[in-house]
């Protein structure tokens, strides 16, 4: 306690000189660290360290904050003057620009490039010349790599999406962008009604001037006649109003919520119907052979199987790319595909080049030109049995209607195959398999006779599905000739293969993921969290403890709180601290394994969500420990003439600690640090360390190598090319899994506030609402200007629409609180009558849990009338992407092995892969102008 010398931090003083003897002490948690706690000073002040240390940074970091805020608005505001001088230019230049355009896409290049493949340079100034140039390039690519609108039905130039685009009725990424904003909405509304409830609670019963002046004029005799109203009734009345109103708050704020959930379930059905998508023309089928690796026989089984003859435009087959020197060639072989496409457009002129799309030869390394290599390269590995299929495969229909038809009535297919099973796997056949039948084969597309496929063979069923060769064999499976199974003898079998019911497109498929077994998937989750479980243990340790032995606990053990600044910067280390479990949360859960984007993002909100409530929770624990100890629960809402001013003052500087922790560091401060740090430090970083490493040569080789570990993709030393730059500075995705958890965990940290008595509580909600405004503020307009798309369905939002009852249960278990308070539910002063508060939370949870499945049940995800029967390539024209050139093999095949497609390769054949940022030479090739050149005889590379 202060003494009363009015002294800060100070336990022992004199009061004729008003000078501190002693100052407050703190326990001392470990001996070989310094010692915490305040410090006497020769002139009997006492200070603490940390927080005046703290001060000084915190005030350093804010002014760093305003001018980074400042210099984001002067680029953006640059950007968008450019962006319409541009826009002007191209208006004007638009009827030379489409004859350009119509000129050459009429005259495929079917010779070299004018200009021979580079050699790489020799010279050290002609290493890091190259290396400026790209490093310039990368960072045009930086900006022209971002949001922008490739479906040029007015203009032939891609502009950016404007301010005031409607996301709700624009396909700009998929569903997931509207319910995200929807769900942003739901999180306002319920923040600004529950502030709405308890400023009526507070104004009606009267207490905020009487606890102001009871706590602050407590030995005038208004301040003693305030305290002894709020003895004789006011604070039951406050307990009971609280009681009644949240109550209210709970039945309301959940109605809301339902509301929203119908709400968000339709609209996904009414934007599913309006919009066409590459998904709604395609069937995912899994448990395929092996060996099915030729598009062409299976085009036919479909084709067959489903009596949709001619309506099949292709298959894109996803082989198994999980070994390392397979995925890694494939992948260099892919990436030397874009630079070849790349230095096509620049070398071709083409309309966008002299903005800098595109890149001349120069900027691109010898052995990435070389297309001879890699073919032959990519022949072997086919001709050696390398690629196969990892039982995963998307038939594509040309109409919507036919595809839909198809999956409506049927849901497996046969394939006929061969399989040499080892003794393990011959006994788990055999415990699997059923009796003994007769009958006709279902794969009728083999190449035997009639007489062969009339007669009737004996086969016997399996009961469950079991695993052969890396094959899945699913039940109801037919073994042929059972009599002749043996260990490593060749079995014949028709497999069953299954359709799946997901949303996955082609741009939220992992296509190198393919192949990775269940068992390996299971282990790297295990190494997940042990990663997750390391980087929270060393953030306790490097952040939490040294905040409380030497902030937390002085502060409260003197009852003062920290300096308003260091409050903030305790907020913001927060917001860094989830900014970095978020990161290395990110990475791990792309290490799993999982080749569904939505499934993976799916995981980490699960875990993004667990571990930020987690960081929260021990972080207030942490940072509130003293204020809670004394004064939680501190006032007797029920024998109201036991209380003491000394109560309210505690329970109060409860409140305020926990106000000052929130306003503005952790809401505002932290989140828009984090931001910034996520969209500028990497980009200056980079700059910094690239120029260092390959333009300046000024350092030492083993420094270099050492500096390259910190640049993306670790780029080897000598020169930077093109296409490496462009990793180095790629722009960031706007991978929504990411902002979901802090609009489930902020609401919670937020609904503490509902178990304090304070006048000021509602400002807690009414700073709720604003953040959730300035969030909303800062996706829409930099974060998605300046990120690069990225796919999203609607299951992400489900899930989060599930998380939302954990915030919505707190606010019924915070209702079961005051109602103890008050009395209605227990005697606050029996211990066991908190377990209400338990209870409440978990009913909360249930009946939110099972009014979602209630309401889901009635309103399908999928429910909308189509209204146009769209044909593949016109989806595929306003898209760029499609199953075949985002599936990495079959670009190769395309390129390297074309007779391997089949006879109709021509529908399905592409050059140039897929890829978000890159959509313009999607344009070209669409347009004829890159396809054939880098195949045909002649051209660079070719044999």
């Amino acid at each position: 306690m202060p003494s009363s010398c009015g002294i800060r931090g100070c336990e022992r003083c004199d009061e004729h000189l008003n000078k501190c003897l002693e100052c407050v002490k703190s326990p001392h948690l470990l001996k070989f660290l310094p010692e915490p706690g305040f410090v006497l000073t020769d002139g009997g002040n006492c200070y603490l360290p940390m927080d005046t240390w703290m001060s000084h940074v915190g005030a350093g970091l804010t002014g760093m904050l305003v001018l980074l805020l400042l210099g984001a608005i002067v680029v953006q505001m640059t950007i968008v003057l450019s962006q319409r001088h541009r826009r002007m230019k191209e208006i004007q230049a638009a009827t030379k620009v489409e004859e350009e355009v119509s000129a050459q896409a009429n005259e495929p290049l079917v010779e070299a490039p004018k200009n021979p493949a580079p050699k790489d340079p020799t010279t050290d100034e002609e290493r890091q010349d190259r290396s400026s140039r790209a490093i310039r390039h990368a960072l045009t690519a930086w900006l022209q790599r971002q949001m922008r609108d490739w479906e040029l039905k007015t203009h032939k130039n891609p502009s950016r999406y404007s301010c005031m685009t409607n996301l709700s009725n624009t396909y700009v990424m998929g569903v997931g962008l509207p319910l995200f904003y929807g769900f942003k909405v739901l999180v306002g509304v319920s923040a600004v009604l529950s502030a709405a409830t308890l400023v009526i609670v507070q104004r009606r019963s009267g207490v905020e001037p009487l606890i102001r002046a009871a706590i602050h004029d407590s030995e005038s005799n208004e301040g003693r006649e305030a305290f002894q109203k709020l003895k004789s009734r006011d604070l039951e009345n406050y307990a009971e109003d609280m009681f009644i109103a949240i109550s209210f708050l709970y039945v309301l704020l959940l109605t809301v919520s339902l509301y929203h959930y119908y709400r968000q379930r339709k609209f996904v059905g009414e934007f599913d119907a309006g919009n066409s998508c590459m998904r709604d023309f395609s069937i995912h089928f899994r448990s395929l052979p092996r060996d099915m690796v030729e598009e062409g026989r299976l085009k036919a089984i479909v084709e067959q199987q489903f009596q949709c003859k001619g309506e099949v435009l292709g298959v894109s087959i996803g082989y198994d790319l999980s070994k390392p020197d397979v995925g890694s060639k494939v992948f260099d072989m892919v990436e030397h595909r874009l630079v070849l496409a790349d230095v096509e457009y620049h070398e071709k002129q083409m309309p966008l080049h002299a903005q800098g799309w595109g890149y001349p030869s120069k900027l691109a390394k010898e052995d990435h030109m070389d297309m001879s290599r890699d073919r032959k390269e990519f022949r072997k590995m086919w001709d050696d049995g390398k690629l196969q299929s990892s039982g995963h495969a998307f038939v594509v229909f040309k109409k919507k209607g036919y595809c839909s038809a198809a999956q409506y009535k049927y849901r497996a297919m046969w394939i006929h195959t061969t399989i040499i099973p080892t003794a393990a796997e011959v006994n788990a056949l055999q415990k699997a398999w059923t009796e003994r039948f007769r009958g006709h084969l279902r794969d009728t597309t083999r190449p035997e006779s009639q007489d062969e496929k009339d007669r009737q063979r004996e086969y016997r069923a399996l009961r469950r599905a079991v695993m052969v060769g890396g094959t899945r064999l699913n039940e109801g499976s037919r073994i042929y000739n059972p009599d002749g199974l043996k260990a490593d003898t060749k079995i014949e079998v028709e497999a069953i293969a299954k359709i799946i019911d997901d949303t996955l497109e082609p741009t939220s498929t992992l296509w190198f993921n393919f192949g990775i077994t269940e068992e390996d998937t299971s282990r790297n989750g295990q190494r997940y969290v042990l990663i997750m479980a390391s980087v929270f243990l060393l953030i306790v340790i490097a952040i939490y403890f040294p905040l409380f032995a030497y902030l937390i606990a002085p502060c409260g053990q003197a009852n003062v709180s920290p300096s308003l600044i260091s409050s903030q910067l305790v907020g913001m280390l927060l917001a860094i601290a989830q900014n970095v479990m978020g990161v290395v949360n990110w990475n791990a859960c792309g290490a799993i394994g999982y080749f569904s984007i939505p499934r993976r993002d799916q995981n980490f909100v699960n875990f993004s969500t667990a571990i930020n409530f987690l960081n929260s929770t021990l972080f207030i624990s942490a940072g509130l420990s003293y204020y809670l100890e004394k004064g939680f629960n501190r006032v007797d809402l029920v024998h109201t003439e036991r209380n003491q001013v000394e109560d309210l003052q505690r329970e109060r500087s409860l409140f305020d600690a926990f106000y000052n922790m929130l306003m503005p560091g952790w809401l505002f401060a932290g989140v828009l640090t984090g931001k910034l740090m996520g969209w500028f430090m990497p980009v200056i970083q980079n700059f910094v360390l690239t120029h260092a490493v390959f333009t300046m040569n000024c350092l030492p080789r083993p420094i270099c190598v050492l500096l390259t570990k910190f640049i993306p993709w670790n780029p080897e030393l000598g020169w930077l090319a093109a296409r490496q730059a462009e990793h180095v500075f790629e722009p960031p995705e706007l991978a929504l899994a990411w902002e979901y958890n802090m609009f489930i965990v902020t609401p919670c940290v937020c609904n503490f506030a509902l178990f304090v008595i304070s006048p000021r509580s509602w400002k807690v909600f009414a700073l709720l609402a604003m953040w959730v405004a300035v969030m909303y503020l800062v996706h829409r307009y930099p974060t998605l200007l300046i990120s690069r798309k990225y796919t999203t369905d609607h299951n992400i939002d489900l899930l989060a629409c599930k998380f939302w009852g954990i915030p919505l249960s707190m606010v019924l278990a915070a209702a079961g609180f005051w109602g103890l308070r008050a009395g209605y539910l227990g005697d606050p002063a029996y211990k066991g009558s908190y377990w209400i508060i338990v209870f409440m939370f978990l009913l909360g949870v249930t009946l939110h849990r099972l009014a979602l499945e209630l309401l889901g049940g009635a309103t399908h995800d999928g429910v909308g009338v189509e209204q146009d029967d769209s044909e593949y390539t016109q989806v595929q024209q306003k898209l760029r992407y499609s199953w075949f050139n985002t599936n990495p093999v079959h670009i190769l095949k395309s390129c390297y092995y074309p007779e391997k497609l089949g006879n109709d390769m021509a529908d399905t054949q592409v050059y140039v892969p897929f890829e978000f940022g890159k959509e313009y030479l999607q344009v070209s090739s669409q347009e004829g102008a890159l396809s054939p050149p880098s195949c045909a005889p002649g051209s660079r590379g070719a044999p």
